[in-house]
């Protein structure tokens, strides 16, 4: 944040010397009282969290660089257009203490307020109405607009070469670019509903070929409502398009298609020294080497595993994935799948180790979903369907009916609801998994009542220990009838997909729905009861039917062993799904419910604690490892690629800067997703501690960050002092006093506002 502006003048020795310091020792700690306590409070913060001085050291030369280079720029720029300027300070406030000197007729500080820096000048700012600025020549208020212009501009224009100069550098180096390349695809998000899977290329996004994964987002964020982007897609089955219309819910923090990049085999190397490349108490972290009985470790690079569930022991290589310029990484895809494959089985996992001579082989036992104990929740509505899938081209049992129907967001109790799914079984004969049971016997067919959180798992068993390739299902459902003003039943054929089974499904936001893969159909799960078991821990804490679970608060467990309660989490009716998924990275089983409970009494929220039960008969996939994403090093082949490849990164940052404050204005984007000088701070202190040129490549977005917002057009920043520069310049006089006066205390008032929110925010990201 800027106040005022730079410089002028050479060292004069015989300028007016500095306000003499206080004679007595208590004199000196009294008149020094706030940048004294700010210090001994960083001191004592980086012992109590245990923080490495040298990363705190680099990542607050790197910031400061960064306030320095600002004010230098306006400094230069009012040296050469001879302005007096009087105080030169990174930082607001008084100095540190030995932070602050005079030289000829400037004073240089470090000021204890961390939150920018300033270039006071002479007739600038407070004191344009002095005696000083009216009768000094070296005044800034004396200078053409155009001088004024080159002052006030000069710090945004520093900051955007430091932020080209940082990207330069790191290009000659080499820098990791995301591939665009599939990970993973939110259920339900317009990505899924086009069939987007695991390991699909991304080789066009709108008009960008060969994009990076990072050219995702801006994109998006870009299109208009109701605008559809297009993406070309290289699979393993060719090359087609996919026209995507990206989602504005309510649950997302900005416009988004729903994919996220994929990993590689290396097990994950966090920001922050003490992070560890697995869940905690996952099992993952019961595994132990074979060879020398050591855990998993960050950089550990997997190199084979088990591959036949069948024969756990046997263990194959992992091919190496052929897109991978450097030859070197292994097919993530593949490995994923092994691992669905090998779900409720002993997992045996081969990993390379930088120092070993030779590899280590984990077992990684079997890992069972956490589940609550008793409960069951309410099925909810159709939310999606693939659109290529066999629910989206299912036959209705009664011809001439429309096909299954998706629930629309803005229309409530629309879309159906899935009552019953009806398998054929080997022998012949049919088992019918149902929402309520029928009371019906029926020759030939067994009813199963189904939770709706297990029905995917129950439905994928079935078609493993049947070996169902593409058999037949009759899927029935509820649906509005408007002419009988009720529900009624409506029934289709659809053909079972083992093809769509395990392709890179994950959660796609709050109210995200859950997957039948092999059918292409989600649903969402209510969190109102519907069942509860007799003498289950879920009866025995007072819950019943029809209660409805408004919030939860997971348990963290600190790196000293120290359990903790986490704070609430809201949750709205159709959040089931997010809540089973959240349950399964817990380190600690432990859970509290906030429910509302309605009795003949009334209503009334309560908070019940519970304890998550492993299921031993529901295996889960993940078994808590945590991989790097997937990234590809991107080097130039000399210093003009470099500079264009770093012109590239500088426009590409710009743009999203611009698209993503214009989406927060707009409520496109939350608020939420704002970081203030906490969070900056930081992801710095973690960047340097993951690597150097990473941090080179953050300490060039801030200064781009920096340039643009510094350059709005807000009263009090630059771009404000500009706009009355070009008022001034057009109208040849300048803007009526009263004016500029109000609009700098309205920008002041906005500035401070805005501060305090972004502060607000990081306290309650980072400490709560």
């Amino acid at each position: 944040m800027d106040t005022s502006e730079p410089v002028t003048g050479t060292p004069n020795p015989t300028a007016a010397p500095a306000a003499p310091a206080p004679k007595t020792f208590l004199g000196w700690v009294t008149a020094n009282a706030l940048p004294l306590a700010f210090t001994i409070g960083i001191i004592a913060f980086l012992i109590y969290k245990n923080l490495i001085v040298f990363d705190v050291v680099l990542a607050a030369l790197g910031l400061g660089l960064v306030i320095f280079i600002h004010e230098l720029g306006h400094f230069l720029a009012a040296k050469w257009c001879d302005v007096h300027v009087e105080t030169f300070s990174i930082g607001f406030g008084k100095p540190l203490p030995g932070c602050s000197f005079r030289w000829g007729e400037t004073t240089y500080k470090i000021g204890w307020i961390p939150l920018g820096g300033y270039v006071k000048m002479v007739g600038e700012g407070d004191n344009a109405d002095t005696e000083e600025a009216e009768e000094d020549p070296r005044s800034f208020k004396h200078k053409t607009v155009g001088q004024r212009m080159l002052i006030i501009s000069a710090g945004v224009i520093m900051n955007l070469l430091l932020g080209s100069v940082c990207f330069v550098a790191a290009y000659m180096h080499g820098v990791e670019e995301t591939p665009a390349i599939v990970g993973n695809v939110g259920v339900g998000s317009p990505a899924w509903q086009q069939d987007l899977r695991l390991d699909t290329r991304i080789t066009q996004i709108k008009g960008i070929t060969k994009p990076t994964f990072d050219d995702i987002k801006p994109t998006v964020m870009s299109a208009d409502k109701g605008e559809e982007v297009l993406f070309k897609l290289e699979t393993g089955g060719g090359e087609r398009e996919a026209h995507l219309q990206p989602r504005r819910s309510p649950d997302d923090l900005y416009p988004m298609v729903g994919i996220s990049p994929i990993e590689q085999l290396t097990l994950i190397r966090a920001l922050g020294r003490n992070a560890l490349p697995y869940v905690r108490n996952s099992a993952a972290a019961q595994a132990t080497a074979v060879e020398d009985g050591s855990h998993f470790q960050t950089t550990d690079r997997i190199v084979g595993s088990s591959h036949d569930p069948a024969n756990p022991a046997d263990v194959k290589e992992i091919p190496l994935d052929t897109r991978d310029p450097s030859g070197t990484k292994r097919s993530a895809a593949e490995f994923l799948r092994r691992q669905y494959r090998m779900r409720g089985k002993p997992f045996h996992v081969v990993v390379a180790r930088d120092g070993n001579p030779a590899p280590l082989t984990f077992v990684i036992p079997p890992a069972w979903t956490q589940t609550l104990p008793g409960v069951r929740f309410q099925m909810g509505r159709v939310a999606a369907l693939r659109a290529t899938g066999p629910a989206a081209k299912a036959t209705p049992v009664v011809p001439g009916q429309p096909g299954l129907q998706p629930a629309n967001p803005d229309e409530s109790g629309s879309g159906d609801k899935l009552t019953a799914i009806e398998v054929p079984l080997p022998d012949g004969s049919r088992r019918r998994y149902v929402d309520e049971f029928s009371g019906k016997s029926e020759a030939g067919v067994t009813e199963v009542r189904f939770d709706p959180l297990r029905l995917p798992h129950e439905l994928e068993m079935w078609a493993e220990e049947s070996k169902a390739d593409h058999r037949t299902v009759r899927i029935t459902v509820l649906r509005f009838d408007p002419a009988a003003k009720k529900e009624v039943p409506r029934e289709y054929d659809a053909t079972w997909d083992p093809n769509l089974v395990f392709n890179g499904e994950t959660p796609s936001g709050l109210s995200t729905p859950i997957a039948i893969s092999g059918l292409g159909l989600a649903y969402f799960v209510n969190l109102t009861i519907d069942t509860v078991a007799p003498d289950s821990a879920a009866a025995n804490a007072g819950l019943a039917k029809s209660d409805k679970v408004i919030g939860v608060r997971f348990k963290e467990l600190t790196d000293s062993g120290e359990v903790k309660d986490e704070k609430w989490m809201e949750l709205g009716d159709a959040q089931g799904v997010i809540l089973q998924y959240l349950m399964q990275a817990m380190p600690v089983s432990e859970l509290t419910l906030k429910v509302k409970q309605v009795r003949p009494e009334g209503e009334n929220d309560v908070e019940v604690p519970l304890t998550a039960v492993a299921d031993p008969t529901w295996p889960a996939v993940s078994r808590g490892l945590r991989f790097q994403s997937d990234t590809r090093i991107q080097q130039a082949s000399g210093p003009l690629e470099a500079l264009q490849m770093g012109l590239h990164r500088t426009l590409r940052t710009i743009r999203v800067i611009y698209q993503t404050l214009y989406a927060t204005v707009w409520g496109q984007i939350s608020p939420k997703t704002l970081s203030g000088p906490l969070s900056i701070a930081n992801a710095s202190y973690k960047i340097v501690g993951y690597d150097i040129w990473q941090f080179i490549l953050f300490i060039g977005l801030i200064n781009i960050n920096l340039a643009i917002v510094n350059f709005l057009p807000i009263p009090l920043l630059d771009g404000g002092h500009m706009v009355f520069l070009a008022y001034e310049k057009i109208r040849g006089k300048p803007a009526p006093e009263k004016v500029i006066e109000w609009s700098l205390y309205a920008g002041l008032a906005f500035i401070l506002l805005l501060m305090a929110f972004v502060i607000f925010l990081d306290v309650r990201r980072l400490f709560f």
